[in-house]
């Protein structure tokens, strides 16, 4: 009866364990992106603050190519900006990121490019320190891109 309370006891740990392994293997081969991004939106106090923002790149490709439920996106950067080139799922490409598996979301206007926007959980104690900086100065967050196409958000670091 022991072991099997041990057992029970130990199992949750394991996964958890494994499952924390699985995340930093699949991210020691990502690569790091320094993204600008403008409009943040402070949300959710009760439960942690998440740091809405949209991502301040420039955006080129035709649009139709992300009407479905599937989108990709190749980053690439000229001359000191952010280049998100809009690409069918699954293009080959050095730097792509699968828009869904990365929980971006997009919107579009009729007349404008689509934009991109994703959210940073932030510990309550840097919250407002973040939020003071995020109205006085530009900021970028640090996010890993990994090989299968998922961009997650790492950290916010002012632009300079």
């Amino acid at each position: 009866m022991k072991r099997r309370l041990a057992f029970a006891l130990l199992l949750p740990l394991v996964g958890l364990m494994l499952s924390i392994a699985a995340r930093e293997a699949g991210l020691s081969g990502a690569s790091e992106w320094r993204i600008p991004i403008a409009g943040f939106d402070p949300r959710d106090p009760i439960r942690g603050r998440f740091i809405q923002f949209r991502y301040d790149w420039r955006v080129v490709g035709d649009p139709a190519v992300c009407k479905g439920a599937a989108c990709g996106l190749c980053l690439s950067e000229e001359a000191g900006e952010i280049a998100a080139t809009i690409a069918a799922p699954g293009t080959a490409c050095p730097a792509y990121i699968d828009v869904n598996g990365s929980n971006i979301k997009q919107f579009r206007a009729a007349t404008q490019p689509p934009e991109f926007s994703s959210r940073i959980f932030v510990s309550e104690t840097s919250a407002p320190k973040l939020e003071d900086m995020l109205r006085r100065e530009p900021m970028v967050v640090v996010a890993r891109l990994t090989r299968q196409g998922r961009l997650v958000n790492d950290r916010l670091e002012p632009a300079n």
